[in-house]
């Protein structure tokens, strides 16, 4: 109630006078922090009217009669200044049951403005009515304690009155407060107050009120907010919630819901009587939160997990983020992402055609100052440290800068090269033996009937041998292409080893520019489908000539291991560099080994390649500039 009061209150101890309890209003009216008052002498904050009032204060704790000041004016320090400030103050005894004096309230209300106003009043007055100065000041005066007698009484009585309904006046604050309110009682948590704000929470109704909260509310038993409504009234400690869950029950439906919630020890004389419980329901903005939360996992977890790289930049063209896969491409941490900048000293952009590529044409560049989504741009990235790659870009604006979407299309880039190196190579290799063949049969055709038996037999064996080579390289290209559409059929037979490897070397012994060595176990019996194996010899055989042309010893190594059969073709040539070894089996691969130029289509080793795999087994090389090369192959037995 002194709390609450709508007049300054301040409680002394009769014998220390030191201040025990006081009120905003008192601390309004005296204009001082509540740490300068509350606990000290009570003349030390107020030591301005110290002298004035301190032998009247003494008087009532003696005598135990009050002491009443109506509308004096005297200097108070406030708020840091000194201030003439009119007011009314008592100062009132507190007595024991014996009729001792133990305490001492000081009840005060400020006149300043009151008294400033009739003052003005009186001055203008004088000025209308000099002539009666005399008897209008007489008059003033004769208001003005009349006046003061009137608002004495009236603030005597005002303040009786508000003591009297200072528990209505609390009821109707919770009743009308915009926040949920309860006030419990007693160990059990009596429900002593609720207003209405906290009954439409609980979907309840006053008959709520006189029942112990778990009686009345018996789904929330085991909340930890409610736990710590307990705590608060077994240890007087007040404590706050924020987003608290309390499952309550709604239409016959538990659920949970979320509250910041505030909670207050309730006193009397030291002892705690109930607790106040101030609630807030936040569950419309938990949930929002929580599905927003969600919502970012998801975009998260989708960003983690793309195929793409997703890089975003502020409006300065920064990065700010860069998923996984973003770092994979370029080989570099999300750290040293936003570490970088357009084109600095690691990196730099470049045209598909080699040129560097403008800041300003950069397509996140571009998309920031157009404000228009740019789709599928490739551009080139060169790194001081890493081989050049190639990256398919889309970006699009955002409110504060820019969002870029990449895949590695360094791969596609290096197939359409080799696509294009290949056509020019297949045409240049298909035309030779077109051209030789169509020279032949023109001379055959002027000729014909006029031709000499030697001249006829060397323009057939030209004719022969370009339609040979041409229905090689045709050959070739029908089984690249059965093996890239999944088309080439393996039909397996048992057969001798020696048997193959005496026929696949006929055409090389007959040119006689080559010596064959056979060695191993050549009676060696293998399931294999025999055409596609001799096609890999004759393949690695062939390139052993073609590379190797003056190493005119070629070894064939059979050799029995504990589940396969290893043969190996081996040549004295100049090697193979070692950057080229990892790329020798690949479609459409040239590996040029004496530096002249060589012809082929790039498919042989290729077409080994994925026979032997087709087989189960194994194809590989070991090889060092200047000693030759080994070409090997496996086939289970």
């Amino acid at each position: 109630m002194v709390l609450q009061a709508p007049i300054g209150i301040c409680l002394l101890d009769a014998t220390t006078m030191v201040a025990e309890l006081l009120n905003d209003k008192f601390l309004e009216v005296a204009g001082k922090p509540r740490e300068t008052i509350i606990g000290k002498f009570y003349w030390e904050p107020f030591a301005e009217v110290r002298e004035l009032y301190e032998d009247a204060l003494k008087n009532v704790a003696l005598t135990g009669e009050p002491y009443y000041a109506n509308e004096v004016e005297m200097t108070l320090i406030r708020n840091g200044r000194e201030e003439q400030v009119v007011v009314t103050f008592v100062y009132n005894p507190i007595k024991d049951e014996k009729g001792i004096v133990v305490k001492i309230a000081v009840w005060v209300v400020e006149n300043t403005i009151q008294a400033k106003a009739r003052n003005e009043m009186g001055a203008l007055n004088k000025k209308l009515t000099s002539s009666n100065l005399d008897m209008q000041t007489v008059n003033t005066d004769l208001s003005r304690l009349n006046s003061e007698l009137l608002l004495s009484n009236k603030n005597i009585h005002l303040l009786n009155l508000r003591l009297q309904e200072s528990e209505t006046d609390f009821k109707r604050l919770v009743e009308q407060a915009p926040v949920a309110i309860l006030v419990f009682r007693g160990p059990d948590m009596v429900i002593d107050l609720v207003n209405q704000a906290m009954l439409e929470i609980l979907g309840k109704d006053a008959s709520l009120i006189g029942k112990p909260l778990l009686e009345g509310l018996p789904e929330i038993k085991g909340a930890p907010a409610v736990d710590q409504l307990f705590h608060v009234f077994q240890t007087g400690e007040a404590s706050d919630g924020n987003e608290a869950p309390v499952p309550i029950k709604t239409n016959g439906v538990v659920e949970t819901r979320y509250f910041n919630f505030s909670y207050r020890p309730l006193l009397d004389k030291g002892k705690i009587i109930g607790v106040m419980d101030v609630a807030v329901e936040v569950t419309a903005q938990v949930l929002a939160r929580k599905t927003l939360e969600a919502n970012e996992q998801r975009l998260q977890s989708i960003l983690d997990t793309m195929a793409e790289g997703v890089v975003i930049v502020n409006a300065a063209g920064q990065p700010t983020y860069a998923n996984p896969m973003a770092q994979q491409i370029m080989g570099i941490s999300e750290e040293q992402f936003k570490e970088r900048d357009y084109n600095d000293t690691k990196w730099h952009n470049e045209r598909l055609d080699g040129t560097p590529l403008l800041r300003e044409d950069h397509p996140m560049y571009v998309v920031m100052r157009t404000g228009q989504p740019v789709f599928d741009q490739e551009i080139a990235i060169v790194q001081s440290d890493q081989e050049k790659i190639y990256i398919s870009i889309n970006a699009a604006p955002l409110r504060d800068g820019g969002i870029i979407s990449f895949t590695d299309v360094t791969s596609r880039r290096k197939q359409l090269q080799q696509k294009e190196d290949f056509i020019s190579v297949a045409s240049h290799e298909l035309r030779t033996p077109v051209t030789s063949l169509k020279a032949a049969l023109q001379l055959l055709d002027r000729m014909q009937g006029n031709i000499r038996p030697e001249v006829l037999a060397k323009l057939l064996g030209q004719a022969n041998r370009s339609l040979n080579k041409l229905s090689d390289l045709i050959t070739s290209l029908l089984n690249t292409n059965r093996i890239s559409q999944g088309r080439f059929p393996v039909h397996k037979t048992t057969f001798a080893i020696g048997n193959l490897l005496r026929g696949c070397c006929q055409h090389i012994l007959s040119a006689g520019s080559h010596e064959i060595i056979q060695q191993g176990d050549l009676e060696l019996q293998v399931t294999a489908d025999e055409q596609q194996i001799d096609q890999v010899l004759v393949n690695l055989l062939n390139n052993a000539v073609k590379y190797a042309p003056q190493s005119r010893r070629i070894i064939l190594q059979v050799e029995q291991q504990t589940h396969a059969v290893k043969i190996s073709v081996t040549d004295q040539g100049p090697g193979i560099p070692a950057d080229k070894v990892s790329h020798i089996f690949e479609r459409y691969y040239q590996a040029d080994r004496s530096g002249g130029e060589l012809s082929g289509l790039g498919l042989g080793l290729y077409i080994s390649a994925e026979i032997i795999e087709k087989h189960g087994g194994k194809i590989g090389v070991e090889s060092k500039p200047g000693q030759g090369s080994s070409f090997w192959f496996t086939l289970p037995l």
